[in-house]
């Protein structure tokens, strides 16, 4: 079945262009846009249709692999050329349908930006080209359309022109006349059956809110291929010298600020060379397209789908894909707040879409497919999230890779390999592509850094630690890593390491904005470690260093609760373990284990034993805080309550090298 998928519809809040693209043509659902008489004059709209309806075309498009993916409308001008949408025609070859007889036209030309293009056929139209209007249309003028709405042939409506409307650099005629999926590319006509537009799209939400190109636009397209060529460079020149003088102009939202004036400067005169570029042009395309890539992505996109139309072969689908991959990025940036300055640039889906449509023609078009072009299919999928789809190709990418020493691609497959793997959660692929990642001495810090958040997902985090360890030194490293490692203190991770990595994240973390929360977590890991060494006074150094830096932090408090204890100022450390316990809302038993030490060295038996019973209650495991409890109870004098914690000790850890001393120890309490 073939989609009449082939007109644009609006976005109700941006009024920006949102594309149908071919592949997406055939799951459309046809939105929708009722044809009608529209209550005007009946006996113009015959004239008009009687004169205009023979040179109104279908408009088949055929995919690579000799589908029928969407149709639209056309018309005859004169010179037995043929007008329509560029989307009409975009990612396949257009037919035009002679009652059945589909015979295949040339894109002669396109404008990119008006969605406008002028095609050419072998066969002969006996019906008469409409002229274009040389007058501008006003509010209110009848207008009348005749398209093949939803394959409709040759359907017409009517409608006034409601107004003309400047929507970002375009000016767009509104009418009422109703429109549908398929009228795209079809003449809007004022009662002398005159072209005074080309229907382009609606708003899908609003009732008899449709757009149509002024024919203005059709009339500069007409111009001979030979001005279009010099044209078209001299657009191209003057686009790289206001690219030039915008360096360094700094960033404003102010319609009359320098750096808004420079943009759409750059915006009209790239435009109109990509509109007038022919195939002399294509090196000129792909230069702006790159150039323009991250500062103006629309206009880098509407160079790549230009220079692709001019040029359709595997390796310039291979190209538009991969612009349309990098605009998709910047797209998703943009949407998250990341970005500013790209208001009408595609959803990031919707670019991963019309990419991923034109890797697969380059890879069908191919004698014999890349590792390039299985590379860009898999790159385009991950970025799409679809990582069990992206594995295959990047599987035969790899292959391909490896059995062509000069291929380049190694190092972007295998980091794709490693993204897929981790998040399908396959932690031994993933350790099996990071492996062969470092093999080629090409890891980066960004490859380490994002390696450990992988393994800390995967709960190894001694191994995050290390791989933390491994992303500081190197260029281009955050300074942060040295943190990140100092802060994963598991076993397996040298006490060494912890010292130096947190020395490191002070040294050269003092001083940088917003660093002090993660100092603090620095000088912590040095208190825990030097508290664990019985090094007490340079423990407390840091945990109160750790405390002013961050006064919420309880860890740190801990640590000062440890350190005091162990430097006898006993009052002093169960203050600060009361604190510990204050700001993690009493959740670790070991902050309870601690303030009952402090209390037991105070001798004050009933705190301890509270402390330690919480401590035993919130970590079932803990032996040594049951044993503590059954000490208090002894000097409280509840020799019973004491046996049975005693009795608690074992059950929690029946290897005990005091084993048989508590037994004894036991029956004695409860004699």
């Amino acid at each position: 079945m073939v989609s009449s998928g082939s007109c644009y519809t609006f976005n109700r809040m941006t009024m920006a262009l949102r594309t149908w693209e071919p592949m997406n043509r055939l799951l459309a659902t046809a939105l929708l846009c009722t044809a009608g008489a529209g209550g005007q004059q009946p006996d113009t709209a015959a004239s008009v249709y009687a004169k205009a309806a023979k040179s109104v075309v279908l408009i088949l498009l055929r995919s690579s692999d000799d589908k029928l993916v969407a149709q639209g409308s056309g018309f005859l001008i004169e010179g037995g050329k043929i007008v329509t949408n560029e989307h009409v025609i975009r990612g396949g070859t257009p037919l035009i349908d002679f009652g059945g007889v589909r015979i295949p036209a040339k894109v002669e030309r396109t404008d990119l930006g008006n969605d406008l293009a002028v095609l050419t056929t072998p066969a002969e139209i006996s019906a008469e080209p409409l002229p274009l209007s040389a007058n501008p249309p006003h509010p209110g003028d009848s207008v009348y359309v005749i398209g093949n709405p939803e394959g409709l042939e040759k359907s017409i409506s009517t409608g006034v022109v409601a107004a003309v409307r400047h929507i970002g650099s375009r000016e767009l005629i509104q009418i009422t006349a109703p429109i549908s999926h398929g009228s795209s590319g079809g003449p809007v006509l004022d009662s002398s059956a005159n072209v005074i537009g080309v229907t382009v799209g609606m708003i899908e939400e609003g009732q008899n809110l449709n757009f149509a190109v002024p024919a203005s636009y059709v009339a500069v397209l007409l111009r001979s291929a030979a001005d279009a060529k010099e044209t078209a460079v001299s657009f191209f020149a003057r686009a790289d010298e206001l690219i030039a003088e915008g360096r360094g102009l700094p960033y404003s939202a102010d319609p009359d600020s320098p750096y808004v004036k420079n943009r759409a400067a750059i915006d009209e005169a790239a435009s109109k060379g990509i509109e007038l570029a022919g195939k002399g042009d294509l090196a000129s395309l792909w230069e702006m397209s790159r150039k323009l890539l991250y500062t103006r992505p629309f206009i880098a996109i509407s160079a790549a789908r230009r220079a692709a139309n001019l040029d359709p072969t595997p390796k310039t689908e291979l190209s538009l894909a991969e612009t349309l991959n990098d605009a998709a990025q910047i797209a998703a940036l943009s949407a998250a707040g990341g970005a500013v300055g790209f208001v009408g640039l595609p959803r990031a889906d919707e670019l991963l879409s019309e990419a991923e449509g034109a890797c697969k023609r380059a890879i069908s078009a191919a004698k014999r497919p890349t590792a390039e072009m299985y590379y860009a299919l898999g790159d385009i999928r991950v970025h799409a999230g679809s990582f069990v789809g992206a594995e295959a190709p990047l599987r035969r990418a790899l292959a391909i890779e490896e059995s062509d020493p000069t291929g380049t691609s190694r190092v972007g497959i295998l980091r794709d390999l490693l993204r897929v793997a981790n998040k399908t959660g396959n932690a031994a692929e993933a350790d099996h592509w990071f492996e062969q990642l470092v093999q080629t001495g090409q890891a980066t810090a960004d490859d380490w850094e994002s390696r450990a958040r992988s393994l800390m997902d995967f709960g190894r985090y001694a191994d995050a630690g290390q791989a933390w360890q491994h992303a500081a030194p190197l260029e281009g490293a955050n300074w942060r890593d040295w943190c990140s490692a100092a802060g994963l203190r598991t076993p397996g991770v040298r006490q060494e390491e912890v010292l130096n990595d947190a020395r490191e994240c002070i040294s050269l973390g003092t001083g940088k904005p917003g660093s002090e929360a993660t100092a603090a977590v620095a000088h912590e890991a040095i208190a825990d470690t030097l508290n664990g060494r019985g090094v007490y006074d340079e423990a407390l150094t840091h945990a109160t260093e750790a405390v002013s830096l961050n006064t919420e932090y309880s860890q740190a408090y801990y640590d000062e609760a440890v350190a005091l204890r162990g430097l006898h100022r006993t009052e002093e450390a169960i203050n600060a373990a009361k604190q510990a316990i204050r700001l993690s809302d009493g959740k670790f038993g070991f902050m309870h284990f601690i303030l009952g030490l402090a209390y037991f060295d105070a001798e004050n038996w009933q705190f301890a034993e509270q402390s330690f019973e919480k401590a035993a209650e919130l970590d079932p495991k803990n032996d040594a805080a049951a044993y503590n409890v059954a000490l208090c109870m002894i000097h409280l004098g509840y020799d019973l309550d004491a046996a049975h914690w005693f009795e608690e000790t074992l059950r929690r850890n029946p290897n005990r090298s005091d084993r048989a001393d508590l037994l004894r120890r036991i029956a004695a309490l409860r004699r």
